[in-house]
């Protein structure tokens, strides 16, 4: 039977074990994680944590939801054989009629046809790095190789094991300017998602200095089984002008070639934004975004007004 568990009846160790047994495990939905960026997320559970579902809830005008935080890209169902379509069908049916409005995203292996669910395809890009650095530089554009170059040229000093609140400080300074979305609980929300990575040792960060001595690019990166996922930089605009964002991930992948992992870059949709990881020979994978909109009528009519 699959029930619904709000966060504080749900059992951590047991939460762990299922998703550690999962053969599409992954970061963000381990227990610590989910802690970090959704303080109160509750799940569907079926039986004794046979298999398991993140819920992420909020509430607004007393219309409660569910939605995809901050910091995570998908959630879906994890079980210690891998799920059926039926399994999947039978935890989308379970989801609780409270629960008006209904967007999040499914692991890249996992898709759903469920009633009133509607699907939209999302992207993100990964690299595997098993092959030597020279031979991985090859699959590199042109543009990457020149910009790795002319980061070294201009003096671009590398130091890992930066800590992660720096990283946080050169992303608000930088690009953070530039996202109305992101309020100051979020940038509290991410540093302690990083200070959980580092606690228990998946992080691992990268600061790529000026000629000057100046923190000009940084990136953290989080290691779950054989996958390095990227989550957050900041790079200045003389970062940006001299390539720093090109050397720091030459740096990671020159660190971990010839090893059995994956570089998962975090991704996104926006085709410029993969595009700049595509500099490096990653490739496309895609996954779902599903929605369902249970929202009375006016409701929905109140929404369409303020498009």
């Amino acid at each position: 039977m699959i029930r619904f568990t709000e966060h504080t009846s749900i059992d951590k160790k047991k939460w762990d074990a299922c998703i550690e047994a999962s053969s599409e495990g992954n970061i963000f939905v381990c227990s610590f994680y989910l802690d970090a960026v959704c303080e109160n997320w509750s799940a569907l559970i079926l039986g004794d944590y046979e298999a398991v579902f993140p819920l992420a809830a909020g509430s607004k005008y007393r219309i409660q939801y569910l939605y995809q935080p901050f910091f995570t890209r998908y959630f879906g169902v994890y079980s210690k054989k891998r799920p059926s379509g039926k399994l999947l069908s039978d935890f989308f049916a379970a989801i609780p009629e409270k629960f008006k409005y209904i967007e999040f995203c499914l692991h890249e292996e996992q898709s759903v046809e469920a009633a009133g669910f509607e699907p939209k395809e999302r992207k993100f890009q990964l690299l595997g790095l098993n092959e030597a650095h020279p031979s991985l530089q090859k699959s590199y554009s042109d543009n990457a190789r020149r910009s790795i170059k002319k980061a070294l040229k201009a003096g671009a000093k590398v130091k890992e094991e930066i800590k992660g609140k720096e990283v946080v400080e050169l992303f608000r300074r930088t690009k953070g300017q530039e996202l109305e979305v992101f309020k100051p609980e979020d940038y509290k929300r991410l540093l302690r998602l990083m200070e959980a990575c580092e606690q228990r040792g998946v992080a691992e960060t990268i600061g790529i200095y000026s000629a000057e001595g100046e923190l000009a690019a940084a990136g953290f990166f989080m290691r779950y089984g054989n996958r390095y996922v990227f989550l957050k930089s900041g790079v200045t605009d003389e970062g940006k002008s001299h390539g720093f964002m090109h050397l720091l991930f030459d740096t990671f992948i020159q660190k971990h070639a010839e090893s059995d992992t994956i570089l998962d870059f975090g991704g996104s949709s926006v085709e410029s934004v993969a595009r700049f990881y595509k500099n490096f020979g990653a490739k496309d994978c895609v996954y779902l975004q599903v929605q369902k909109n249970r929202l009375p009528r006016l409701v929905n009519w109140l929404k369409s007004l303020k498009k």
